[in-house]
């Protein structure tokens, strides 16, 4: 079977390792935020079961943005494996994954920091239209084959 581009399909694999990377590092800060909770005094039976006081802002901030990591995100793995699968890895897509991968690493710092409303859901929606052009460009693609 002859290859659609020239381009290697496997150069996909850099922007998903990129937001596997994220998901783990985020998932070590809303450890370690857990951990420091606890030292303060925040009883340690909430991570256990959920139930009663919420935790600190630190660690709230840091837990929700970890559930977050397996929401939207998802569709972006699946975008990358299709396009793999259809052979549609251009230099488009490619730009696209990687565009999408810097702004959930632009979302994550904001979400991990200052947690300014305003800023983050920009760049959440920013990088959710990235996303959908980037499903777009492989469903054009595919209608090409």
């Amino acid at each position: 079977m002859q290859r659609r581009y020239d381009m290697d399909l496997e150069l996909m694999l850099i922007p998903m390792f990129g937001m596997v990377c994220l998901t783990f590092a985020v998932g070590v800060t809303m450890r370690l935020r857990r951990e420091k909770a606890v030292k303060e005094g925040f009883d340690w039976r909430y991570y256990k079961t959920f139930e009663g006081g919420p935790p600190p802002r630190f660690s709230l901030q840091a837990d929700q943005h970890f559930s977050n990591m397996f929401e939207v995100p998802m569709l972006f793995y699946a975008a990358c494996i299709t396009a793999m699968v259809l052979d549609s890895v251009d230099q488009i897509s490619l730009a696209l994954a990687l565009l999408y991968l810097i702004g959930r690493l632009v979302h994550a710092r904001i979400a991990l920091t200052h947690n300014r409303l305003q800023i983050r859901a920009r760049v959440y929606v920013a990088s959710g239209l990235i996303l959908f052009a980037l499903w777009a460009w492989i469903f054009m693609a595919a209608l090409l084959i």
